[in-house]
């Protein structure tokens, strides 16, 4: 089966939301301060997210990414105990269905965390073996190494990074594989999600990562399989297994010029450039392009706290190809440093919240909404030196230009192409050169007047 890209992913603005930290319904959330170095339950659950959906509308995302919402041991749910049964804590099946319905009405697309690779080890297949060893059924469900199963003082058994709470699933066990599957379908056909995120997709057989995504589009054309890779997505796009992949390596790209400053604009866009061209041209509009994750610090906090830099990263992803995401937060401004602290609970409070760092993404957003070039058009550089990027996105008739100057102090000129141009923001009308201020970027649409 060939992969083809759900048309609705290239016009995708994605939100990814943790919900144990995100928002709790029907009260306040700061009646129980929660730090998230606690590693504890924190209360968000799914009515907050269906309480928070006209904050999202207003934003103008399209598309949610949740992280697990199964039923599980620790609060991120990546140790799954039932895959057919939503976290008590996070709310009831009844309650996701009704989530999924308001977002829908809304035009809001959603996604699931699929922890398929592992489990927890308070699985009832798991357990059953704990308990009858190879008399068990799901004795050969899991890797196991002799003749017992033992988790002291090493576990015997394969899983997941040497947790001995996550075992690793026997993907070359066909009724491992069926059963998987069949998650995979279920919460498509009863609960009309619109995709899955696959999580640690390298740690994933080949074969397997394809028969989901083989799954997925006998159920639907539109359901979009995502796959976490950190390093390039090019074999999976091969293997015909995923639609697209987190943009880890873009985000490395970007770190390196924004906020170690190790590169410069020119050694940042041949990086950018040798990905682009390594994946199918669907792939490159069809993946999730990101600044921050739950697996990573935040990017403002990896810039010492600067918001301009934060800015500049957030202009380019809005104006380069991919589908944009923001993890819950970024766009007020939090703070988070590695895992656990990348966690923290979204503030509710206003005050605490940077409005300008807000209205700024509201304006990315809804130019990207707006212009067709930023989301299915070409690109083509003009510049890339010293500190200065500048690229043209181009579709039919329609171009914009899009100047970055990464420099800390000093203003730089940057040429417009020939013709008249419109500054999208103050929308006076330019041409020649543009002297753009440190720190700063501007995007400018090809005026009728050319």
């Amino acid at each position: 089966m060939k992969r083809h890209v759900p048309d609705w992913v290239a016009d995708a603005v994605f939100y990814q939301i943790f919900p144990d930290r995100f928002r709790k319904g029907f009260t306040d959330w700061d009646v129980d301060p929660c730090s998230p170095a606690d590693r504890r339950p924190c209360g968000g659950d799914l009515a907050g997210i269906r309480e928070a959906i006209p904050y999202l509308e207003d934003l103008g995302i399209t598309a949610l990414y949740l992280t697990p919402i199964f039923d599980a041991e620790s609060y991120h749910k990546y140790d799954t105990v039932d895959y057919y049964t939503i976290d008590p804590a996070f709310g009831t099946d009844e309650e996701f269905r009704r989530l999924v319905s308001d977002l829908h009405d809304r035009g809001i697309r959603i996604l699931l965390d699929g922890v398929f690779n592992h489990c927890s080890h308070r699985h009832p297949f798991f357990l059953d073996v704990l308990e009858k060893g190879q008399a068990s059924a799901y004795w050969d469900w899991f890797t196991i190494n002799g003749n017992h199963l033992l988790s002291d003082p090493e576990p015997n058994y394969a899983c997941w990074a040497g947790v001995r709470k996550m075992p690793e699933w026997n993907h070359d066990n066909p009724a491992v594989v069926d059963y998987l599957l069949n998650v995979v379908r279920y919460w498509i056909s009863e609960y009309s999600i619109d995709g899955w995120r696959l999580d640690t997709t390298e740690y994933l057989p080949p074969d397997f990562v394809r028969a989901i995504y083989r799954t997925c589009r006998s159920l639907s054309s539109d359901i979009y399989v995502l796959g976490e890779v950190m390093g390039l997505g090019t074999p999976w796009f091969r293997h015909q297994a995923v639609d697209g992949v987190m943009h880890y390596k873009l985000l490395e790209a970007l770190t390196e010029f924004l906020v170690k400053e190790a590169w410069d604009a020119t050694t940042f866009w041949h990086s950018v450039r040798a990905h682009w061209y390594s994946y199918p041209e669907d792939a490159n509009f069809g993946s999730y392009t990101l600044l921050s994750s739950h697996d990573r610090p935040r990017f403002i906090t990896q810039c010492g706290g600067d918001v301009d830099r934060l800015r500049l990263a957030l202009a380019f992803q809005f104006t380069f190809p991919g589908a944009p995401a923001i993890y819950y937060g970024d766009e007020i401004g939090l703070e988070g440093g590695d895992d656990p602290d990348n966690r923290r609970c979204f503030p509710w409070d206003e005050t605490h919240w940077n409005h300008s760092l807000l209205d700024e993404v509201r304006q990315l957003i809804r130019l990207r909404t707006d212009e067709a070039s930023l989301r299915r058009g070409s690109v083509h550089m003009l510049q890339a030196s010293g500190r200065v990027l500048s690229y043209v996105r181009s579709l039919d008739e329609e171009r914009l230009v899009v100047m970055i100057n990464a420099d800390r102090t000093a203003e730089r000129p940057v040429a417009l192409p020939e013709g008249v141009w419109e500054d999208v923001r103050s929308g006076k009308a330019t041409r020649g050169d543009q002297q753009i201020p440190a720190l700063s970027y501007r995007i400018y649409r090809m005026s009728e007047l050319t």
